[in-house]
C-alpha cells in the first residue's frame, strides 16, 4: 500500500537507504581492517562488497532525491526513472568489485599463502551476516511498500553481500583445516555471487528503460470484463517497473451509457486493477461505445 503522500514515500526511501550507507560503511571498516590484520583475501574482499554497498546506497539516495522533484516543462511524466538509472548506476559498482575480486584471488593463487583464522574472524563474519540478512529483508519490504526500484536493488546487492560473507565463513573453515587455496576460491565464488546480483538488477533496469510490458494482459482483460458494465476490453499496456506499473486500456460501454454513468465506470474498472495489482499506481480508462458491426479503435 502506497503512503498517503509522494513527499512521506520519499522521505522513508532515503531514510532506509541512510540506515543502509552507515551499516555498509561500518561493516566495510571492521571486515576490511580485520582482513588487513589476519592476510584474509576473502574476507577484504567481502568488505570492497560492503564499500560497494555504501556507494550504491548513496547512489541510490541521490537517484530518489532528483526522482522527488515535480514535473516540470521538460519532465511532464515527472523524474521517476532517474530511480532506474541509480539502479544501474548500482550495477556497475557490482561489476567493478566483481573485477577487483578477480584480480586478487589471482595473486593470491599465484603466491599460495592463507589466512590468519581467528575465533574474532568467526565472530566478525556471523555478526554482518545476520545483520545483512535482516537489513536485506527490511529494505526488499519498503521497497514494495513504497514502490521503490532503488530499495528493491540495493535489496538485492544487500543480499549477494550476505551468501558472500557466507563464502568468506567457509574459506575461513578450510584454510583452519590446512586447506588456504579455499579462501581465493571462495573470493572467486563471492565474484560470482555479486557478478548475478549486478546482472538482474541491470536487465531489471533496461526492462523499465525500454517501457517492456510488465503484467499478464489476459489477466487483466479477464478481471476488467468482470466489471459490470464493461462489455469489452482491448489495447491493454503496460510499462514500468516490479513496484511501480503505469497501465492504460480500452474498454467498452454501451452507446447509450450516459457520459457521467460511463465515468463512474471507467473509476471501477481504475480501482478493481488496482485493487487486484497492488504494483499498479497509476491507470488511464479510455471509453469507447460498443458497437460490434463496426471495428472501434
Amino acid at each position: 500500500m502506497m503512503p498517503h503522500s509522494p513527499q512521506l514515500r520519499d522521505t522513508e526511501v532515503r531514510r532506509v537507504l541512510l540506515v543502509a550507507l552507515c551499516f555498509n560503511l561500518i561493516a566495510w571498516a571492521v571486515k576490511f581492517l580485520w582482513g588487513q590484520w589476519t592476510h584474509s583475501i576473502s574476507m577484504q574482499a567481502d568488505a570492497l562488497h560492503s564499500l560497494l554497498d555504501a556507494f550504491s546506497s548513496a547512489l541510490g539516495f541521490l537517484g530518489v532525491l532528483m526522482a522527488a522533484q515535480p514535473p516540470d516543462a521538460e519532465h511532464p511524466y515527472g523524474h521517476s526513472k532517474f530511480e532506474t538509472i541509480a539502479a544501474i548506476g548500482i550495477s556497475v559498482f557490482i561489476f567493478i568489485g566483481c573485477f577487483e575480486i578477480v584480480m586478487g584471488s589471482v595473486t593470491r593463487f599465484q603466491s599460495g599463502t592463507g589466512p590468519e583464522v581467528t575465533p574474532t574472524s568467526f565472530i566478525i563474519m556471523l555478526a554482518v551476516m545476520t545483520t545483512n540478512g535482516l537489513l536485506s529483508r527490511w529494505e526488499d519490504r519498503m521497497g514494495h511498500v513504497f514502490h521503490s526500484e532503488v530499495l528493491g536493488a540495493d535489496a538485492l546487492h544487500t543480499r549477494s553481500d550476505f551468501y558472500a560473507s557466507l563464502s568468506v565463513m567457509i574459506s575461513l573453515v578450510g584454510s583452519k583445516m590446512g586447506y588456504p587455496l579455499l579462501d581465493p576460491l571462495a573470493a572467486l565464488a563471492i565474484a560470482g555471487v555479486i557478478g548475478y546480483a549486478g546482472v538482474r538488477i541491470l536487465m531489471d533496469s533496461v526492462k523499465v528503460l525500454t517501457d517492456t510490458s510488465c503484467i499478464n494482459l489476459t489477466e487483466v482483460e479477464a478481471l476488467v470484463m468482470k466489471v459490470e458494465g464493461v462489455m469489452a476490453c482491448h489495447a491493454i499496456r503496460t510499462r514500468g517497473s516490479q513496484y511501480r506499473v503505469y497501465m492504460d486500456l480500452h474498454i467498452h460501454t454501451a452507446p447509450e451509457m450516459p457520459v457521467a454513468e460511463a465515468h463512474e465506470l471507467a473509476h471501477r474498472v481504475e480501482a478493481t486493477i488496482m485493487h487486484q495489482f497492488k504494483e499498479v499506481c497509476e491507470v488511464v480508462v479510455h471509453l469507447e461505445p460498443h458497437l460490434p458491426n463496426l471495428e472501434n479503435d
